[in-house]
């Protein structure tokens, strides 16, 4: 699904629908695909404990491919469904952190726990 995402989230204009349009124009775009399937096939295939996995099928590989792909016929749907203006009108809070905030932020404190 990962890799199906990332193909996804290359087009996303109101009327973009095709998301393979100049799909080979970029090769950073291709590489950056090729190394997530060899990744997330050899963490599958020979990861085993260390990260919980143990090796598929060709078929179960096959399965897989085939709901990531729908994730592409999703990004359809909801480009029908949801309307852009939807998420142009959610806006974030873009003011900098005080001093306390700041020490209070989840970062903070997962890098003061490394020290």
């Amino acid at each position: 699904m990962q890799v199906f995402n990332e193909i996804n989230s290359r087009k996303l204009g109101k009327l973009e629908y095709n998301v393979f349009h100049g799909f080979f124009n970029n090769l950073l775009f291709i590489l950056i695909i090729i190394f997530t399937i060899i990744v997330q096939c050899v963490l599958v295939q020979y990861g085993g404990q260390s990260v919980r996995t143990v090796p598929l099928t060709w078929q179960q590989h096959l399965i897989c491919i085939g709901i990531g792909a729908f994730s592409l016929i999703w990004g359809v749907v909801v480009k029908l469904i949801l309307p852009v203006r939807l998420f142009e009108s959610i806006q974030m809070k873009e003011e900098p952190l005080n001093e306390e905030e700041q020490k209070l932020a989840y970062t903070n404190t997962f890098r003061k726990s490394f020290r």
